[in-house]
């Protein structure tokens, strides 16, 4: 079990939500769009849900990756605990995994076929 002391803070360094399943071409030119920012991966999760993850770093983090307002992080924050978070497992986001255009593009040739 992680204890909070030992976490590097590998959560507090992206957002992640949930989008719908793409389906139409307009969905898919959304997951594109997405994909032309910075610090963004789209991908369908161990839980088959799809996710739009925005890598970005907390403000409250230290040198240390430690909290700075650890006694008043938002709830949201005192929800997500260490043991259970998808960082600290395996490091695997799920299947299929949008880094990039090409990737999409790669993805609905196959489906394609």
């Amino acid at each position: 079990m992680i204890t909070c002391e030992e976490c590097d803070g590998k959560c507090c360094r992206y957002i992640a939500t949930e989008i719908d399943e793409p389906e139409t071409k307009e969905d898919w030119d959304e997951i594109k769009w997405f994909l032309y920012h910075e610090n963004v991966v789209v991908y369908k999760d161990n839980d088959k849900e799809w996710i739009v993850e925005f890598r970005t770093r907390c403000k409250n983090l230290d040198e240390n990756n430690q909290c700075k307002i650890y006694d008043k992080r938002p709830q949201k924050c005192r929800d997500h605990e260490a043991e259970s978070c998808e960082v600290n497992g395996d490091g695997k986001l799920g299947d299929p995994v949008f880094r990039n255009i090409k990737d999409v593009d790669e993805y609905l040739e196959k489906q394609k076929k």
